[in-house]
């Protein structure tokens, strides 16, 4: 494990923050495995869904948006601040099975190319417990001044 402190590098806070820790990243910040857990306490689940918690979709792209943000960012040291980065587009995203709580998310990113300002990455989540597909896709994102 890289880090287990996303605020150090990401701007994201609770109870918007959809990575728990950085496993693996490459030199260049182009690929790499982020983890999140998903609780079963989670507030999100008292509406989605009440009898039968389901992690929504939505919010599985946004968990890996924040894990590519990570993997590109690293560590920040104390006296950087985290870029402004933007979701521009998501491509070809495909849900494969349910994300049922308890369970650990891995999520996968590999930048697949960069036009100016925008990075398109290649994503995938995989269950921890049996490295099944559960979704993927490809987005863009923009690195926007501040």
């Amino acid at each position: 494990m890289i880090s287990d402190r996303p605020e150090l590098s990401l701007p994201h806070r609770a109870p918007f923050l959809w990575v728990h820790r950085l496993m693996e990243r490459d030199a260049n910040g182009t690929q790499g495995l982020c983890e999140l857990d998903v609780k079963p306490e989670w507030e999100i689940f008292k509406g989605h869904f009440p009898n039968r918690p389901i992690f929504p979709g939505v919010i599985q792209i946004e968990a890996v948006a924040q894990a590519c943000l990570w993997i590109n960012m690293g560590v920040l040291k104390p006296d950087q601040t985290p870029p402004d980065v933007l979701f521009v587009s998501v491509e070809k995203y495909r849900f494969k099975k349910p994300v049922v709580p308890p369970m650990t998310l891995k999520l996968y990113g590999v930048e697949k190319q960069s036009r100016g300002s925008l990075f398109l990455w290649d994503v995938e989540v995989r269950s921890k417990e049996d490295d099944s597909l559960i979704s993927g896709g490809s987005c863009w994102m923009q690195k926007t001044p501040r």
